[in-house]
């Protein structure tokens, strides 16, 4: 019934648009907005236009629609809208009694990023103390900022299992605001480590930036604990919370604090491993021009390649991955999820442009080659077609080349 309703809603929307982009007037559509809708969220317009795009439309046409937003949020601009949804979400978040997330097992998810934040803040401690001081080891300061690194683990488990979740129960302030903010977060630190890794006698000059950092830091540790985590809890079933926790190892440890068991979860994946493809599939032949092989050598031959491949579908739903080369945290938790919801905002009209420019057929590849935490990769975006030329979706593969350039330098 929610998904018909949620169908229905995105219908009436994209009808709006398209009257819009026809050049009716303003008024009249606002009025059969105002009527229909009490709310509607930024979200909902661009899946509308998504949906519009996908339909036919062209992408030049739904962009020029950009300016006349504003005329379905009841006259407000989105920034008004986002700035009420952010309302709405503290809202949502008190409704939640801390005693209850306190009461949980120390091993549940929540828990877990909790003992994390708290580590965390005793870092921070450090950090501010010996920024205070004149006379402070450097190599000890060093050393204290280097240990903040573990924001890398802990915001990955934050932005790539809670926030796109919370998406798909239509929480989005979260994701807009804090994943940004963590983005940038990251890069100062990563910019300050690297000058102190060339110089430490350059940390004098640096103390103005890493208390400012270190204030952002505590600022989002509220955050987390007043809004992101009461949310996570009031809207997640147990089941998500198990799939979660046995995600969490993926994103590697923070700031020491060691993975619990968790028993109930634990169970849980033995049952569903009992579920899973029984042998006679497994046995089964793929059958292709150039031989054939059973399903279950296919996953064992995928399970050897050193590379991490991903496919979304022409849904642009996450469908499959495979992450031996472990350069990017791929979680079990993405697969069924909208890519536009597993990507950090500041890229979505990137990556929306790209699948759109290969459903179109305006191009079928795109090679792209950066450092990624030191190491050089390569990250390939391939259009699936089939014979007939249907698009089918994309792939991603992404290739770690180091020891390949290590050997040619020899």
């Amino acid at each position: 019934m929610a998904n018909t309703e949620q169908k229905e809603r995105l219908e009436k929307l994209q009808s709006m648009l398209t009257r819009l982009g026809k050049g009716e007037d303003l008024e009249s559509v606002r009025k059969d907005f105002v009527r229909d809708f009490e709310h509607v969220s930024v979200k909902e317009i661009m899946d509308a236009e998504q949906s519009m795009i996908a339909d036919g439309t062209d992408v030049s046409d739904v962009q020029k629609l950009c300016d006349l937003h504003s005329a379905l949020f009841h006259g407000r601009t989105e920034a008004e809208v986002l700035q009420d949804e952010a309302r709405r979400t503290h809202e949502a978040a008190a409704q939640v009694n801390p005693d209850d997330i306190d009461s949980l097992p120390d091993a549940h998810p929540l828990r877990q990023l909790s003992a994390e934040n708290t580590a965390l803040e005793h870092l921070l401690d450090e950090v501010d103390t010996l920024a205070a001081k004149s006379d402070a080891d450097p190599k000890a300061f060093v050393i204290a900022i280097q240990n903040l690194s573990g924001i890398w683990s802990h915001y990955g488990k934050k932005e790539e299992l809670l926030m796109p979740l919370l998406y798909s129960y239509g929480v989005t302030g979260p994701s807009q605001v804090m994943w940004g903010v963590d983005d940038e977060m990251k890069r100062e630190l990563s910019t300050i480590l690297a000058v102190l890794r060339e110089d430490p006698e350059n940390l004098a000059i640096y103390h103005g930036r890493i208390q400012a950092l270190s204030h952002r830091i505590r600022e989002m540790i509220f955050k987390e604990e007043r809004i992101l985590f009461p949310l996570s809890y009031r809207f997640f079933s147990e089941e998500e919370w198990y799939k979660i926790y046995h995600d969490f190892p993926e994103y590697g440890m923070a700031f020491g604090v060691p993975f619990l068991k968790w028993a109930p979860a634990i169970g849980w994946k033995v049952a569903q491993k009992s579920q899973a493809v029984d042998d006679k599939l497994l046995d089964g032949k793929i059958h292709t021009e150039t031989g054939e092989l059973t399903l279950r050598q296919f996953q064992s031959i995928l399970s050897l390649m050193p590379v991490d491949i991903t496919f979304v579908d022409a849904d642009n739903v996450v469908c499959f991955f495979v992450n031996n080369g472990h350069v990017f945290s791929r979680p079990k938790s993405c697969l069924g999820h909208d890519i536009f919801e597993v990507h950090p905002p500041q890229i979505i009209p990137v990556v929306r442009q790209l699948l759109e420019d290969f459903r179109a057929g305006k191009r079928d590849d795109m090679l792209v080659y950066r450092r990624i935490k030191g190491a050089p990769i390569g990250v390939h975006y391939l259009a699936v077609r089939s014979e007939q030329g249907e698009y089918l979706g994309a792939v991603e593969f992404v290739t770690d080349y180091s020891e390949a350039l290590e050997k040619f330098s020899k």
